[in-house]
Parts: C-alpha cells; sequence; structure tokens
C-alpha cells in the first residue's frame, strides 16, 4: 500500500488547501539506520513542576551564584536546587526584565533593569534602586562581558560599570549611531557584546580597555530586531548560537556577523501579524532536551519552535490554549526551568512528563495531502504504525488503556469528520493494530489524514499506509 506522508516540518500554508501537513506538540526525529522508520514523530516535551512559587506573571529569571533569582509581578524570590522558594522582597513592576551578574568574589553583583527603572539585587534583601550618575540615559536593558555590566539606552547609547564593581564613570559610554532608532537590547555572546536597535545591531569587542568604553566597535550588522524580547540563544547552557527576529519579520541565525533566515513563510507571517499589534509580545526562549536543541517564539495566539538539531519548524499550542503557557527559561540544577503564565509554579521542560503540570499535551499530526487530483480516490483501509504497548499499571483508564484519534478531511483541511478511537495498547501489547476500514471516497483535494493523542503515555508515530483505488467519476 502506499505510504502516507507526515512532515518533517509544520506547513499550515496561507489556506486550508496549501497546507503541508501539521506538527503540533510534536517534532520529528531521525532514527538510526535499520530501524523500522527513517523518522519517529515523537510528542513534544512535557512540563513538569519543579516548584509551586506562590505567585504569577513571570518577569525574567537568572542564576546568580547558587541560586535563582526570579522576578515576578512586584516580587522578587530566591529559588535553590532543593526546591526552597523565599521571597526576597519587591521589585515594582509587571513587564519583562533583564537580569546580569559580573565576576565579583565571593559573591557578584547583580542588577536587573525593569519598566521602572535598574535595581540592584542580592540574594538575601530587597531589591534596591541603582544609583547611577546624572549624565547617564535611563537604561532599557543590561547584560554582561568579561566582568562589567553594560546598559543600553532607547537614545542609542551605551554605558558600562567598572570592572566587577557597581561604579560609574560618565566616559565609559558610547553611541550605536551606524542604524537610526536607539538601541533595545544589549546581549553577551562569543566574548562579543551585541547592541540590538530597531534597524541593526552594533557588535563590540577585543582587549578591555581600562579607560573610555571598555569594548571596540568591530561591525555592525545590518538588521535589527523586531523587539525587546524577540533575541535568544546566548543563555548559558544551550547550544551557542545566536537567533532572533528581524525588524522584516523574519528570524535569522548568526551566521559569523551575517544573518542566516531560518524561518519560513508560516512562520514570517505570523510574525508580521502579531508585530502590527505588539512588538513587545513577541518572546523568545531556549531548552535543550535529549540532545534537541530547541529556540521558541511565542506571541498572542501562537507558538513557534525551531528545532536547531534538525533544522525544522513545529507548533506548540497548551491546553485551551493556541500558544505555549512557558516564557523564558533558565538552566539551573542540571534542568532546564521555563516560567508560566497560567499558573503559580516553576516548570520543568522534560521528555519523561506527558502532560504540562497536570494538563494534557495533545499530540497532533496532520498528514500531507494523499491526492490524484483530478480524480478521487478509494480509501477502502488505513494502517497507523505507532510505537504500542504504553500503557502503563494505574489506575487511570487514561494512563492504563491509552487511545488515539483519527479524523480525517476531503475538502483540503476546511472540515474534518468525527474521530475514531483506537487502542494504543496496553503495557506489553506490542501487537495491537491500528487501521480503520472503509472510509469512503476523497475529494479532489485528496485526503489530510490527523491524528491526536491526549493520553499521558509515551507516543511516537513511526508511519502509515493506505489502500486506494482511484475513480473517474
Amino acid at each position: 500500500m502506499p505510504a502516507i506522508s507526515w512532515p518533517l516540518s509544520s506547513r499550515p500554508g496561507l489556506s486550508d488547501a496549501e497546507s503541508a501537513g501539521r506538527l503540533i506538540n510534536a517534532f520529528a526525529e531521525k532514527l538510526g539506520d535499520g530501524a523500522r522508520a527513517p523518522v519517529s514523530i515523537r510528542r513534544s516535551p512535557g512540563l513538569s513542576r519543579f516548584v509551586d512559587l506562590g505567585v504569577t506573571g513571570p518577569r525574567g529569571m537568572r542564576q546568580v551564584g547558587a541560586v535563582v533569582l526570579a522576578a515576578y509581578r512586584n516580587t522578587l524570590v530566591r529559588i535553590s536546587e532543593d526546591g526552597t522558594v523565599s521571597a526576597v522582597g519587591p521589585l515594582p513592576g509587571s513587564e519583562r526584565i533583564t537580569i546580569a551578574r559580573n565576576n565579583r568574589q565571593p559573591t557578584p553583583d547583580a542588577v536587573a533593569v525593569t519598566e521602572l527603572g535598574a535595581y540592584r539585587l542580592t540574594v538575601d534583601g530587597a531589591p534596591q534602586p541603582l544609583s547611577y550618575p546624572n549624565g547617564l540615559p535611563a537604561p532599557n536593558s543590561v547584560c554582561e562581558l568579561f566582568g562589567f555590566l553594560f546598559f543600553t539606552a532607547g537614545n542609542g547609547d551605551c554605558y558600562a560599570t567598572g570592572l566587577n564593581s557597581l561604579k560609574f564613570n560618565t566616559l565609559d559610554k558610547t553611541t550605536e549611531q551606524a542604524r537610526p532608532g536607539g538601541l533595545l537590547r544589549g546581549i553577551s555572546f562569543r566574548d562579543e557584546l551585541f547592541l540590538f536597535g530597531p534597524s541593526g545591531i552594533g557588535v563590540y569587542g577585543g582587549q578591555a580597555q581600562q579607560n573610555g568604553f571598555p569594548l571596540a566597535r568591530i561591525t555592525g550588522i545590518p538588521r535589527g530586531l523586531i523587539g525587546p524580547w524577540a533575541v535568544a540563544g546566548h543563555e548559558e547552557g544551550w547550544s551557542n548560537e545566536l537567533i532572533w527576529v528581524g525588524d522584516d519579520s523574519v528570524v535569522y541565525q548568526l551566521n559569523g556577523y551575517s544573518p542566516a533566515r531560518i524561518s519560513n513563510h508560516d512562520v514570517e507571517r505570523d510574525l508580521a501579524a502579531a508585530a502590527q499589534v505588539d512588538r513587545k509580545a513577541i518572546e523568545a526562549s531556549v531548552h535543550l532536551v535529549a540532545g534537541h536543541a530547541f529556540w521558541v517564539v511565542s506571541m498572542p495566539g501562537r507558538t513557534w519552535v525551531y528545532d536547531l538539531t534538525t533544522q525544522q519548524w513545529h507548533e506548540r499550542a497548551s491546553h485551551e490554549a493556541t500558544r505555549w503557557r512557558a516564557s523564558q527559561s533558565v538552566k539551573f540544577a542540571g534542568r532546564w526551568l521555563v516560567g508560566d503564565t497560567v499558573g503559580t509554579g516553576l516548570l520543568e521542560v522534560t521528555e519523561s512528563a506527558f502532560t504540562e503540570d497536570g494538563d494534557p499535551l495533545r499530540f497532533r499530526v496532520e498528514s500531507l495531502p494523499a491526492q490524484g487530483f483530478p480524480s478521487r480516490l478509494a480509501i477502502p483501509r488505513a494502517d497507523f504504525d505507532f510505537a504500542l504497548g504504553v500503557g502503563r499499571l494505574s489506575a487511570d483508564p487514561t494512563i492504563r488503556d491509552p487511545r488515539t484519534l483519527i479524523s480525517w478531511s476531503d475538502d483540503g483541511g476546511k472540515r474534518w469528520g468525527n474521530a475514531l478511537s483506537r487502542a494504543l495498547g496496553r503495557q506489553g501489547e506490542s501487537r495491537t493494530r491500528i487501521n480503520l476500514l472503509r472510509t469512503g471516497m476523497t475529494g479532489a483535494q485528496g485526503r489530510i489524514w490527523r491524528v491526536d493523542v491526549s493520553d499521558p503515555v509515551y507516543c511516537a508515530l513511526l508511519g502509515g499506509a493506505m489502500a486506494i483505488e482511484a475513480r473517474t467519476e
């Protein structure tokens, strides 16, 4: 029987008729030589609760010394490796922030820049407003490099503290003037300072200088940043690849000093639509699971994920939502932790979790259309190759007797029939067959298959096949 074609990358298309398959909470991984399928499509990593913080509204987090300092709406909390949570003190504001720390020993200085100003952070005391000279503009971000803290400002200025200190000299300043629009964000990456503006990026580096601005300008990149939070990849513990959403709604990966396009048109259309509403609502983050380096960009109504390992895109959507609930990330105690936009938990991204903090994590795959245009096709039988026998001993029937729902569309994805339920097999039941019989005639647009799995068990789709008979009527 001809194989059902499953996508490696999600491509919903501008219209249903142009879809080339979708992966929602699912991603493709190439299998080894000799496996029964070349590719496995697996459920995306779930979210398990690392600790309950008791606060909502994640704004930013960073490891400082042996703890993580996490900012939430109007407050700052401290998290230890053993999961102990302590309130540090009030940190006014509700918008995203940046946190940086220098290399001072034995305890580094930490600073946060919020929409209400800059604050000095400590692990055991309330945040305090940071004092800086009147001649310096109010900052909109902070980052660190070589023990200096670098602050960016909307007028294009970037100024630095002294080495491993919080003292300022008004001469330790530069102005990025290659492109208009000022600065949105500073990022330290591969021992260089990247100053992102809305229409260009200035790159600074070289041997740190004792007088004046510590770094020399190396080059400029003629591609800006769509919004202050739309860049990630510089985080400690990830794959050392800087990726950002450009001012043209295209996702770029840094290649030397050149921006290399990695997004597809579907991603770009969503980003362009989001930018028309609120550029600050476009936020990027990263996490690494089982060798897959995932770069995530979320916006109102949609989350796209780029798998740096396979160079493919898939979508994420949380329960009863159209975007992923995670926001921001930090690697801590060997875990990738993310903030939760719908709850009070600090969550771990892990492939051993098949839910999102207890909520269903629906795996959905839509096939490429099978068609014989302009002829219609009869489909007397279709078989679906899953990893079987994945049920586990449990009183919960969704864990003990997991099932998949299979539906199809014969008009290019505009309408879907009622889903049919099939068992994935209890523990050890590896001979279970998943097939459908007498599924009728396709339209001229062909047949698109959709498979869903919401039950909290391991889920992997390895392939599928269908019998077809051409019809001329």
